[in-house]
């Protein structure tokens, strides 16, 4: 059963647990009231289960951890509470988890990490403590946005700083560069501009963070492409010529996404930036055939901040395989700016083969237009001002008055003195 991409409102009904035969159960991008996991009850045959963005509340129940057939377990992008639990230890099944984006708290199970475990997300949860001893065996993990000790990780260094971006601490790294450029996907070039664009050919995971050489940028990916026949990649790449533009490599290879794919720009100094975000649609076709009835919709973030919603490459550029650059405005104020790709489950899945959905980008070139104002330097502004405004105002009333004296003198200069007293009333 597969309810993505619809106007469907939840809550989802409870008389879905009399579906216990049910081997693939997918539901996602759920208006109207939030929903619990009190239907699983006896869905033990389930091997995929996905309740991405359902406005999922509550706690994980303990006996998810009792399916023993399921391989892939997403519970992203709710607001579920409390802890892991610890029916998850030893979870020897369980292929793909991923439980970014809640408010889960406490510390990951010890044993959470089997020999079986691919991938594992928990992004954006106010979790803390260790990473497990056995993390070193799974493929592909990401703690940003968490409390956990990253050290062991390649980019522990990385994932520490990137704590901040939840706004609750002051990222301790002072910024100091006011660009980064991003080949998405592909190698190292130079734009005829003169933009170095950087490589971001490494091959992310299911659950993944990347940093640039330079630790100017990062990257992370999470979601898997399910039934994709091509296998799991997050590159799209084409030898076909690219029009609308001058620069037709810069589009030939993009990062795909099949979930929530987020680009950082690490180091920034505080400002006003320009984000240019490059796009076209080398996946999708323009055909009168089936082929041609593939749509690619998804929503684009910059700082938390909704710029794109629903957007459309292929329907924005006029066609595939067009050139479309959108430009929007963005503000540092803690040394990191986020982009975030997410896919909310619209558009088709499934043409002009499986798993031909969600976000996709090109490139992105960032840089700084205005410096943020320096608080001391804006106290001594705001002082002068406040000393050019008063003495205004003074130089207002003594003018005032001088023009007053004026106006009360006669001709000679004299002063107008009213001697006349109030006459009697008439007999």
């Amino acid at each position: 059963m597969r309810l993505q991409g619809t106007s469907v409102e939840g809550p989802i009904p409870s008389s879905f647990s009399a579906l216990t035969k049910l081997e693939d159960l997918r539901i996602g991008d759920l208006r109207g009231e939030a929903s619990s996991l009190d239907f699983l009850d006896s869905q033990t045959s389930l091997s995929t289960l996905s309740l991405r963005n359902c406005r999922l509340s509550g706690q994980i129940p303990e006996r998810i951890g009792k399916f023993t057939n399921l391989k892939y377990l997403d519970l992203s992008f709710n607001k579920l509470t409390g802890q892991i639990p610890t029916s998850f230890r030893g979870f020897s099944s369980l292929q793909f988890l991923y439980l970014g984006n809640n408010n889960l708290s406490g510390e990951l199970p010890e044993d959470i990490i089997t020999p079986e475990l691919i991938a594992l997300d928990v992004s954006f949860n106010p979790l803390s403590g260790n990473l497990p001893t056995q993390f070193a065996k799974t493929k592909s993990i990401n703690v940003v946005g968490t409390s956990i000790n990253a050290n062991g990780l390649q980019d522990n260094k990385v994932s520490g700083m990137l704590n901040c971006i939840q706004g609750k601490t002051k990222c301790k790294n002072k910024g100091s560069s006011t660009s980064f450029s991003i080949k998405c996907g592909g190698t190292a070039q130079k734009s005829a501009s003169g933009i170095e664009f950087d490589d971001d050919s490494e091959a992310l995971g299911a659950a993944a963070l990347y940093t640039s050489t330079d630790e100017q940028w990062a990257v992370s990916n999470a979601g898997n492409f399910i039934s994709n026949p091509k296998g799991n990649r997050y590159v799209a790449m084409t030898d076909s010529q690219i029009t609308e533009t001058l620069e037709s490599e810069l589009y030939k290879t993009s990062r795909i996404s099949p979930s929530s794919l987020r680009y950082y720009g690490l180091n920034l100094k505080n400002g006003k930036y320009s984000v240019e975000l490059h796009f076209a649609e080398i996946e999708m076709e323009d055909s009168s055939s089936w082929k041609g009835l593939g749509r690619r919709l998804f929503d684009v973030y910059i700082q938390g901040e909704k710029v794109l919603e629903d957007f459309n490459i292929q329907k924005e550029a006029g066609g595939s395989k067009k050139a479309l650059v959108k430009t929007f405005d963005a503000n540092v104020t803690n040394a990191i700016m986020e982009i975030h790709f997410f896919w909310a489950g619209k558009g088709t899945c499934c043409i002009p083969y499986q798993s031909t959905y969600g976000p996709l980008v090109s490139a992105i070139h960032a840089s700084q237009v205005s410096e943020a104002a320096d608080a001391s330097s804006s106290r001594k502004r705001v002082g002068r001002i406040a000393g050019i405004v008063i003495g205004a105002v003074a130089g207002v009333v003594i003018l005032s008055s001088v023009f007053y004296l004026w106006w009360k003198k006669d001709p000679q200069g004299h002063m107008r003195i009213f001697t006349d007293s109030p006459r009697k009333p008439l007999k």
